[in-house]
């Protein structure tokens, strides 16, 4: 723990500095105390925008209207899975140009010298990808069980048939004969003529 003295002289240090001047200075000094995962203030990183971020959010609630906290859960895991796939798109553009300008060398060698990166990109799409399913998933099972209806609440429509509870489904009764298939030994001609002569 700090004495008293150097607590003392840390705060005049401070009083000195005047922080960074520069456009430059100040744009990296703001992201200084940026964090990521569950303490993250923000899901943006350099280079991305919040109009772009609250577009997608908004085309995702407008899409699946959540009316529970469980639901909204995951359409934010669907938002970010979604932001973070884009991202992804990004990083593997970039590794492929830094293979380019570091080595001048074709495609299938950049492969190769980059190919730990690659997996590893692969890896994190995959499990973005395999989260996102999951989470449609889950959110589609749970607004089908919110709207479906409670058949205790509402009972059957009238003319529907009643199933009934030993598995056995009565056949209904035609209204009208059903004709009779045609004779395959007799040429269709004369089942045709048979049927004028009727």
């Amino acid at each position: 723990m700090a004495s008293q003295k150097q607590l003392a002289a840390n705060r005049l240090n401070a009083q000195k500095s005047t922080g960074p001047r520069s456009v430059e200075g100040k744009a990296r000094a703001s992201m200084n105390a940026l964090k990521t995962g569950i303490d993250a203030k923000t899901q943006l990183i350099r280079g991305e925008t919040w109009t772009a971020l609250e577009e997608l959010s908004d085309e995702y609630y407008a899409r699946f209207r959540p009316t529970a906290p469980e639901q909204r859960m995951l359409v934010d895991t669907l938002i970010d899975c979604e932001w973070l796939l884009r991202r992804f798109r990004a990083v593997e553009t970039q590794l492929w140009e830094k293979a380019y300008d570091i080595f001048d060398i074709t495609l299938g060698q950049a492969y190769t010298d980059k190919c730990d990166e690659f997996s590893r990109l692969q890896r994190r799409i995959d499990m973005t990808q395999r989260n996102y399913r999951n989470a449609l998933q889950e959110l589609q099972r749970l607004q089908a069980e919110s709207s479906a209806p409670d058949p205790e609440l509402d009972p059957a429509p009238q003319n529907q048939p009643v199933s009934t509870p030993n598995g056995f489904v009565p056949q209904p009764s035609p209204q009208d004969p059903i004709p009779t298939p045609p004779d395959p030994s007799k040429p269709p001609a004369q089942v045709g003529m048979e049927a004028s002569v009727r």
